[in-house]
């Protein structure tokens, strides 16, 4: 977003994208009804699936009311941009429950927070739920963590789904740098999300430890996942539809090129 939104709808038209994430806003920027119906009308003609990720970390299940109300308003103002834009779907992150409290509060402090959001902006897009590296009290990291926010923002918000992070869940300790290691996260994924709960994918490869909890993205093929987990990813054929993105460094003007055309060869 750093060029604005003309110029990121651009860049993925360039590198051929069928998908693009962008956040809602730039740093510092508060977007004008005319850049936001520019953009919504222009990635409609593109025909561009539209994912909107959060900016920021959201303190949703602090036991704190004033920073919890704040992060209530700020993701407010977030689904109605995204709204604005036309987005197909939005990508949070559960967060971190308080040190004086548990995860069986932070969930419900999540799921409340959320759905008081989702009230205040009128918003009907889906909402995804990304996993984590995990570790201490962030929320998100297992699959069975994802599933308990998933379940209890469910009655309310039916349309609810998930995100699903190849970096993140390498960090978490699903070993996704193989075959079968990949289909066997996704079968996990299935069992305990649902089958059609995976609408989207951040397709990234990672320098951290299996099992750190820390979050280091990688360009494809200098990373510890490498591509024989994720052509196993690709290679699905109910994801022959459901956007997969890119988060790799973009360290460079040739970066994001290369990562495309390495998923590319392998999704042939």
């Amino acid at each position: 977003m750093r060029g604005g939104y003309a110029t990121a709808l651009n860049e993925a038209l360039a590198l051929g994208c069928k998908s693009l994430q962008i956040l809602p806003y730039a740093r510092h920027h508060a977007p004008s009804a005319e850049e936001l119906s520019s953009f919504s009308a222009a990635r409609s003609a593109a025909k561009l699936q539209l994912l909107v990720h959060s900016r920021f970390v959201p303190s949703l299940a602090s036991s704190d009311f004033v920073r919890r109300d704040r992060s209530i308003k700020h993701l407010a103002n977030e689904l109605i941009l995204t709204t604005a834009l036309g987005g197909d779907a939005f990508v949070i992150h559960g967060g971190a429950y308080s040190p004086d409290s548990s995860l069986d509060e932070g969930v419900k402090l999540f799921a409340r927070s959320v759905i008081m959001a989702v009230e205040q902006s009128s918003c009907r897009i889906p909402l995804l739920l990304e996993n984590v590296p995990g570790g201490g009290r962030r929320m998100g990291g297992s699959l069975e963590d994802l599933a308990r926010l998933q379940d209890a923002l469910k009655p309310s918000l039916p349309n609810i789904g998930v995100c699903l992070d190849t970096a993140h869940a390498y960090a978490a300790g699903y070993d996704c740098s193989s075959a079968e290691g990949a289909l066997k996260f996704l079968a996990r994924a299935h069992r305990l999300l649902g089958f059609d709960a995976v609408r989207a994918f951040h397709l990234n490869d990672s320098r951290a430890l299996l099992g750190s909890h820390r979050e280091h993205h990688e360009h494809w093929g200098k990373g510890r996942l490498g591509s024989e987990g994720l052509k196993a990813l690709l290679d699905r054929e109910e994801f022959a539809r459901t956007p997969g993105i890119l988060e790799t460094p973009k360290d460079g003007p040739d970066a994001d090129r290369l990562n495309l055309e390495f998923a590319r060869r392998l999704s042939v």
